[in-house]
């Protein structure tokens, strides 16, 4: 009877020394899903500037009619604001996590809920301001003086007959909706993706 005690005993002993590596293990796949949501985002961060430097400088370019000039300043520096609201965000949460170097279950989990956050706003910072790409974007094309005259003024002004009106505002509501699920689908790939793997390995390591 006592040696079945003791048998048992060793049995338990060495199921929880072949559970230890398995963790281990575990824990070092974390580190490359980690490494790559901390990789996209500074990429995103250094494009998503030097985006806002060529927006910024197109009127500087290509010659514009007066208003079409100033609304598109006026629209761009609003969009910069909501895109640096956002980056800002990712930048605190980068130097929060840049001492993440030993993965364990706390980490990992402090880590899965503060990239949720940083993309919430991620998410909310690039459909807000992408709603307001339309009227940048018609800036562009109606008010440059290249394209032929000024049509932008007339179409910024609602001088249009009531069902071009509609049209124009149904076509804005359409881009809307895909703004949204490019947002939702490009945000998925980027981060979506890596996050799942990090909930997985930590679901291994509760067992």
């Amino acid at each position: 009877m006592d040696f079945e005690k003791i048998k048992a005993l060793m049995d338990d002993e060495n199921q929880d020394d072949l559970q230890l590596p398995t963790s281990l293990e575990n824990l070092k796949k974390s580190q490359m899903p980690i490494a790559r949501i901390r990789k996209t985002m500074k990429s995103e961060i250094a494009i998503q500037l030097a985006g806002i430097v060529v927006f910024f400088s197109y009127p500087f370019i290509i010659e514009m009619y007066e208003l079409p000039r100033a609304v598109y300043f006026i629209f761009m520096f609003i969009t910069s604001l909501m895109t640096l609201g956002y980056l800002a965000k990712m930048v605190w949460f980068l130097r929060k996590t840049s001492s993440v170097k030993q993965q364990t279950k706390e980490t990992i989990l402090n880590f899965i809920h503060d990239i949720k956050l940083t993309m919430e706003v991620y998410k909310t910072g690039i459909i807000a301001g992408s709603l307001l790409l339309p009227v940048s974007v018609a800036c562009i094309f109606m008010g440059a003086v290249k394209f032929g005259e000024d049509q932008f003024t007339e179409w910024f002004l609602l001088q249009m007959p009531a069902r071009t009106l509609l049209l124009v505002i149904a076509g804005y509501l359409v881009c809307c909706v895909i703004i949204y699920l490019i947002t939702v689908i490009w945000a998925d790939r980027l981060y979506g993706v890596q996050v799942r793997k990090l909930e997985e390995i930590l679901v291994q390591l509760e067992e």
